[in-house]
C-alpha cells in the first residue's frame, strides 16, 4: 500500500481519538455556597446569609438554564445529524435496487 493512504488513516484515528475525550470534564458551577452564621451572629449577619441564600439559588438556577439549553442544542444537532444519515442510506438503497 502506499505510505500517504497510512498517513492519511493516521491522521484521521488521531483525530477521532482526540474528540473523544472532547466532553470528559462536565461543567460544574461556579457559584458561591453561603455559610450559615453562628446562632450568636448579629443581624447584619444574618441577613447578609439570607441575601448570599438568594444569590446563590440565583446562580445555580442560571447554571442549570445553561445546562438545558446546551442540551437542547445537542439534541438538535443529533437529530439533524441522523436526518442527513437516513436520507444518504435512504438514496444509496433506492440506487442499489
Amino acid at each position: 500500500m502506499k505510505p500517504g493512504f497510512f498517513l492519511l488513516l493516521s491522521l484521521i484515528l488521531m483525530a477521532v481519538s482526540a474528540s473523544a475525550y472532547a466532553d470528559s470534564f462536565e461543567p460544574q458551577p461556579h457559584c458561591y455556597q453561603p455559610t450559615q452564621p453562628l446562632w450568636l451572629a448579629t443581624v447584619y449577619y444574618k441577613n447578609r446569609y439570607s441575601d448570599d441564600i438568594e444569590k446563590y439559588q440565583h446562580c445555580m438556577k442560571e447554571f442549570i438554564e445553561d445546562q438545558e439549553s446546551a442540551v437542547k442544542v445537542h439534541t438538535q444537532a443529533a437529530q439533524k445529524a441522523l436526518k442527513s444519515w437516513n436520507d444518504f442510506a435512504q438514496k444509496n438503497n433506492a440506487r442499489q435496487q
